[in-house]
């Protein structure tokens, strides 16, 4: 039992570490918000894209490729923001409330934390992550989209959606994506330097994301929609994963399936639901309250299913 817990804290703890180092240089005043906003710019335009071009060109794409996994990702992301809108409308007190509410239970910071984590717990990022990505992103960005608009008190939901949709096919991750699947079908020889230098900036992604994080973490500006962001925050880090993984397990997942499905829907809430939320008109407190605290309380819900996972021979 010391053995998986010592496991589960050195699998959830680094990504942390680094999160708090961020956070005391950009308190120290060795960083400061240009640095965060470069930062962010450089990985998700630049790094992360070509981390992501490289692993899926080195995997073997027909392999890879699980339609009954990303059919279980999609309905069961659609039946936990189905049961987010249950829980939300008994304690949120407005229509944007309950916008921010839901879309804080079921987008988590995937791409970032999540793939930290995949990373730490199998050695490597597995095959089907990126995949997974490609599909599940879009579809994020799409729901938030319909949720917050319906919700809240944004116009044009038509334009929004329809612009949502053109946006996805300029993501700079769905490019790198498809254009690994490219390669990886072709079976395209990458040079050595190449393939060097693509490591470079792949080593680069997760703890520079990690720092701009951890650089960005802020007290949310109002505490008074407090037992609603706890709530979206239990959901989120607690129920919603639970459900996942049990019904995961009952459809006949294993190993770094399973994972991958509670990767996707245990880490913390993604800082891009704040930025879709204000843009949107939502409840912008209710947002940076959920992220703020998903993030704070994730290290022990992550070390704690990680521990579960290790204890039941998952991994």
């Amino acid at each position: 039992m010391i053995d998986n817990l010592v496991f589960s804290m050195n699998t959830a703890l680094p990504i942390f570490i680094v999160m708090l180092v961020g956070l005391g240089l950009r308190k120290g005043g060795v960083i400061d918000d240009s640095f965060v906003k470069t930062a962010n710019v450089f990985v998700f335009y630049v790094a992360l894209p070509i981390k992501l071009f490289y692993d899926v060109s080195q995997t073997n794409f027909l392999e890879a490729f699980d339609g009954n996994l990303l059919s279980f990702l999609i309905v069961a992301t659609l039946a936990g923001i189905v049961i987010s809108w249950l829980v939300g409308k008994t304690i949120t007190k407005s229509p944007a409330q309950l916008g921010a509410f839901i879309h804080g239970c079921y987008r988590g910071n995937f791409i970032y934390i999540g793939f930290s984590l995949m990373e730490n717990i199998t050695g490597s990022l597995h095959p089907k992550v990126p995949i997974v990505a490609a599909v599940m992103v879009p579809l994020y960005n799409i729901l938030g989209v319909m949720i917050l608009s319906y919700t809240a008190t944004a116009p044009n939901t038509v334009d929004r959606i329809r612009k949502t949709v053109v946006s996805i096919f300029r993501n700079p991750m769905v490019l790198s994506i498809g254009a690994g699947i490219l390669a990886s079908l072709v079976s395209l020889p990458i040079p050595l330097f190449l393939a060097r230098t693509m490591g470079y900036f792949s080593a680069l992604t997760t703890p520079l994301a990690l720092i701009a994080i951890g650089a960005s973490f802020v007290l949310g500006k109002s505490m008074k929609s407090l037992k609603s962001s706890l709530t979206a925050s239990m959901l989120k880090l607690v129920i919603l994963p639970l459900i996942a993984v049990g019904a995961a397990i009952h459809w006949g997942f294993q190993g770094d399936d399973l994972i991958l499905v509670y990767v996707l829907f245990g880490v913390p809430t993604a800082t891009t639901s704040y930025i879709m939320t204000v843009a949107l008109k939502g409840d912008s407190d209710m947002a940076a309250n959920i992220i703020m605290i998903t993030t704070a309380l994730s290290v022990v819900t992550m070390t704690i299913f990680v521990f579960a996972f290790k204890s039941m021979g998952i991994i």
